[in-house]
């Protein structure tokens, strides 16, 4: 009986130190495995402040529509976001290879949001574009937001033809 005893103990120790050393060698491998974490390089406080946005010029070649990415101050687009981009994009761009469809001089009575369609109501001078280039920079535009679906123009209030229906992304 005391022999029983004896080989029972003797293979829990033995089982012990096999799980034991099992277990060390896992932990060893793991510790290789880890890498060093390198810290983020340091943000300035202006650059956490800036957004990307899209906007949309008449490529000076092609005469498409064609995307201008420029970064701007997120505090912009807080209090009137749509009609902040909008003037960016009357403004004009700022790439030499790309055109304002916009007509010079369309000043911007209105913007609302209304169950996903942007009412834009715009100057008289609007009307002076040739071609859709000038709406289609606009819609492509501002249906980057992703809560707008379409685009509906007034000039003066008033629905003009050739701008009654509402124009979404093309």
């Amino acid at each position: 009986m005391k022999k029983k005893i004896i080989i029972t103990i003797l293979i829990i120790i033995i089982a012990v130190i096999l799980i034991a050393c099992c277990v060390s060698t896992e932990v060893e491998n793991n510790v290789e495995n880890i890498t060093e974490i390198q810290p983020e390089p340091e943000i300035s406080e202006e650059e956490t402040r800036q957004t990307t946005i899209n906007l949309y010029f008449e490529d000076k070649i092609s005469g498409i529509i064609a995307k201008e990415q420029r970064k701007v101050d997120s505090k912009e687009l807080i209090d009137a976001p749509y009609e902040y981009v909008l003037k960016l994009l009357i403004e004009g761009p700022k790439i030499d290879d790309l055109n304002n469809p916009i007509p010079e001089g369309t000043k911007i009575n209105s913007v609302n949001l209304e169950k996903g369609v942007l009412y834009v109501d715009l100057s008289p001078e609007f009307l002076n574009a040739s071609g859709t280039n000038a709406i289609y920079s606009i819609v492509n535009t501002m249906t980057e937001f992703t809560e707008i679906n379409g685009v509906k123009f007034t000039i003066n209030g008033e629905t003009k033809d050739g701008l009654k229906e509402i124009f979404s992304k093309s």
